[in-house]
């Protein structure tokens, strides 16, 4: 979704998959070969760790197509690249993307995906619920409010807190901001969050 997002402009984008689906349906084909042709290659001659796939694919309350139209266009492409990844035995498929992915997450998991980040809480995004949801079945990175952290004290305690020990009981998560630091969390803030995480973690 990213690259045809880069290649028509967000808003071209979103009504072709309502005007022209043909057109965009040649878009993927040929953008899913090209990317299987370079992981059949890769994958002979490099082990991989992980794989992160890019698709910011959400806003703040929805995603930026439907999961009907995520699961028509863009699933068959996912679960190419997936059995590739797999069958070279690489663990870690991560998906990249801002905003709410909840309508997402299940149709990630079909393909096979088993890693999203950031987890925008701001974007309504609640990781602790999601474990409920979902299990093990997907792990995260982030989910930590970026503006909890710049707040400090009590406010960043209890947002670290409310999120960090229900997930590590279980694993399957790497706790952090929830998306790029932002300029307005300062760096006695930020060495106050990072010690905390420490501590919960088993650093200190």
């Amino acid at each position: 979704f990213w690259q045809l997002r880069e290649w028509l402009g967000f808003e071209n984008l979103c009504m072709k998959f309502i005007e022209e689906p043909e057109f965009i349906h040649e878009m993927i084909d040929f953008w899913t070969g090209y990317i299987v042709k370079m992981l059949e290659k890769i994958v002979k001659y490099v082990i991989l760790d992980s794989v992160s796939i890019s698709e910011d694919m959400a806003y703040k309350a929805h995603s930026m197509i439907s999961p009907r139209m995520t699961r028509e266009f863009l699933l068959p492409t996912y679960k190419r690249w997936v059995k590739i990844i797999k069958d070279s035995g690489c663990p870690i498929i991560d998906m990249d993307s801002d905003g709410y992915v909840a309508e997402l997450i299940p149709i990630w998991i079909e393909a096979g995906i088993n890693v999203c980040d950031p987890m925008e809480v701001a974007a309504q995004n609640d990781i602790v619920g999601y474990r409920k949801l979902y299990g093990t079945r997907m792990a995260y990175r982030g989910g930590i409010d970026k503006r909890a952290i710049a707040a400090g004290g009590q406010v960043m305690t209890d947002e670290v807190l409310r999120v960090v020990p229900p997930l590590l009981k279980e694993g399957g998560f790497i706790p952090g901001c929830d998306h790029g630091v932002p300029f307005d969390i300062s760096w006695p803030n930020y060495v106050e969050y990072s010690k905390l995480l420490a501590k919960l973690t088993g650093w200190l």
